[in-house]
């Protein structure tokens, strides 16, 4: 364990001295600040049409017109910035040649991989954390439904340990970080429409399409149901990364 949180600690520190790192997390919190903004100037334009009309009254639900919609700008907009975040994890120590200095120390290549995880799993929380100022917000001034914004996000961190695995992953197999965050994005926008493309489908087909959405998981957490199947397709699909990075490095050390 010891040697993992070496390696993570590393990759942070890394992280946090490459403009990357703050130009992503800058971009997504301006871009999700603006969104939150529109999200409430809305809500109360609707609220001043309702008391003018008071059967509106019944329509006007913070949850549906703030809460469920920000979860899901949120993971429309970190479908574009964990490729970022990603991209250097190991196509980086490629490029400077530092991966065989380190894939020659007495450090296991699960170590390597799961430091390098838990590092970008760390700054990943680190951006989500910061959006909990949008919550305190309406916890201030309204009345959201505590349940669906602990669902909700519960449901980022799952999907973004997703995201991550897999762009992880995608780091492992080239050493231009460009190429890495685009292979990253697009099979991660993939998985992310499988949804949509799933209902022109019929049968067993459609209904693994369907499964394999990512969208369509993350719809219940945006609700404020924490479905155990949600739960494991998430987990299972960062284990199973996971696994395919390891294996990709430890091919890298043995030629």
């Amino acid at each position: 364990m010891r040697n993992v949180l070496a390696i993570a600690g590393k990759e942070l520190r890394q992280s946090f001295s490459n403009s990357v790192a703050y130009v992503s997390m800058g971009g997504f919190l301006i871009l999700a600040g603006f969104f939150f903004y529109d999200m409430v100037t809305s809500y109360n334009k609707y609220m001043g049409y309702a008391q003018m009309n008071p059967q509106m009254m019944d329509q006007i639900n913070v949850n549906d017109l703030i809460v469920s919609p920000l979860f899901h700008t949120m993971n429309v907009l970190l479908l574009l910035i964990v490729p970022l975040i990603t991209m250097r994890l190991f196509a980086e120590e490629r490029a400077l040649g530092t991966d065989e200095m380190l894939l020659t120390s007495p450090i296991s290549v699960g170590e390597i991989v799961t430091g390098k995880m838990i590092a970008a799993l760390a700054f990943y929380a680190l951006l989500i954390a910061m959006t909990a100022v949008y919550p305190a917000i309406l916890l201030k001034y309204a009345r959201p439904d505590l349940g669906k914004l602990f669902a909700g996000y519960i449901g980022l961190l799952l999907m973004g340990g997703a995201f991550i695995s897999f762009g992880m992953f995608a780091s492992t197999l080239t050493r231009s970080q460009v190429v890495a965050a685009t292979v990253s994005f697009t099979v991660l926008l993939v998985f992310w429409i499988l949804g949509w493309l799933a209902e022109s489908q019929q049968g067993a087909v459609g209904g693994v399409m369907r499964y394999l959405s990512m969208t369509d998981h993350f719809e219940r957490f945006s609700q404020g149901v924490v479905d155990s199947s949600d739960v494991v397709f998430y987990v299972s699909f960062i284990a199973f990364f996971w696994f395919l990075a390891t294996r990709a490095v430890e091919a890298t050390r043995w030629r």
